[in-house]
């Protein structure tokens, strides 16, 4: 999920003059331009052209790799380089205590209603005062299935990625949060844990797991998979769902320890300039058609009821993208763990040095 340097910034230079070119508001005078600030591979371009096409108002995308990445732009730059913001669920309240983030006036999304209430009020936004849900994530273990018989490799605990078998063959999510996590339930340790020396204790199987892998990979990990360069991947739902679409010897396996999970959210930046175009763009998201068009090509966890009752058997029947509900219920949702992030963030560094 991540683009190189440059291209980045060519897009930031872009913002900046399309926001120049309309006097950076939303006054109609010139281009309404919305700029989002998202995961890679998340919303289809198609979208952004319908959105256009029905409302006059281009959106400019700009992309990141992980939530500290995003926060990291976003402190640095300031909001307002963006109106409209996807963020996991447990960098919320850091946005909101950072004033980061503004609250969404709920009367202009009138598509709310086709949100799963299970998704709803969650506790790090219990009134969505500044967080409407868009979709969920699983981080999931898929296997290449020929492969792993090859290797005489099963798959039935998080303890088996360790495995000399798959050496250099395991391609994972580029996320300190979530490989962090997967060493700790490993290791029999909370997940979320802020004490500092638990979570320093989950490098040792960390530096073991090093030696398995290939690749680090938020952008498309579902290519090794799908393309027979790994036997094993610690990925994001939707990928395993899109290389399942593409090679049929890849699997989702469960293993004894439950999969993390987090909710990606859309906020407005606390000095957005476009704010009512941020909330039009929000509801035209949770319009069941559009949202379909965005499972169609990148097939998350649905949170949108009344687009799942549009969807066909290529994503209900998918077990990457239409996720176990079992799991879904058993998977640990990803928490703010304040400051204790850094710690987090440290040992992922020496992991990868």
């Amino acid at each position: 999920m991540k683009k190189n340097i440059s291209f980045l910034l060519a897009g930031v230079l872009l913002v900046t003059t399309l926001l120049s070119g309309c006097g950076g508001s939303s006054s109609g005078e010139g281009d309404k331009v919305l700029n989002i600030y998202n995961w890679t591979e998340y919303i289809p371009q198609e979208v952004y052209d319908q959105f256009e096409e029905e409302t006059g108002i281009r959106v400019v995308e700009s992309t990141f790799s992980s939530n500290e990445e995003m926060l990291a732009k976003l402190e640095a730059g300031g909001t307002d380089q963006y109106d409209l913001v996807v963020a996991s669920n447990y960098v919320i309240d850091v946005m909101k205590e950072k004033n980061m983030i503004q609250t969404i006036d709920k009367d202009k999304i009138e598509n709310i209603t086709n949100i799963s209430p299970s998704s709803m009020g969650m506790d790090y936004d219990p009134d969505n005062e500044y967080s409407i849900p868009f979709m969920a994530t699983l981080t999931v273990i898929a296997i290449n299935q020929e492969k792993c018989d090859e290797l005489g490799v099963t798959i039935n605990s998080f303890n088996d990625l360790l495995n000399p078998a798959l050496e250099n063959n395991i391609v994972v999510v580029d996320d300190s949060r979530e490989l962090a996590a997967v060493a700790l339930k490993a290791t029999g340790q909370d997940p979320n844990s802020t004490d500092e020396a638990t979570i320093e204790g989950a490098l040792d199987w960390l530096n073991q797991l090093k030696t398995n892998i290939k690749a680090y990979d938020s952008d498309s990990p579902k290519t090794l998979l799908a393309s027979n360069e790994v036997a094993v991947g610690l990925v994001y739902n939707m990928d395993a769902g899109q290389a399942i679409k593409e090679n049929d010897q890849i699997k989702v396996v469960y293993t004894t320890e439950a999969c993390e999970k987090s909710i990606d959210n859309f906020v407005i930046t606390a000095n957005s300039k476009n704010k009512e175009y941020a909330e039009e763009f929000i509801n035209f998201v949770h319009r069941a058609d559009v949202y379909k068009m965005i499972l169609d090509e990148f097939p998350g966890v649905c949170l949108n009821d009344a687009a799942k009752e549009l969807m066909d058997s290529s994503y209900l029947d998918n077990e990457g993208s239409n996720v176990d509900t079992a799991e879904l219920d058993r998977a640990n949702l990803i928490a703010d763990v304040g400051e204790a992030a850094t710690y987090y963030d440290d040992i992922f560094t020496k992991m990868k040095t």
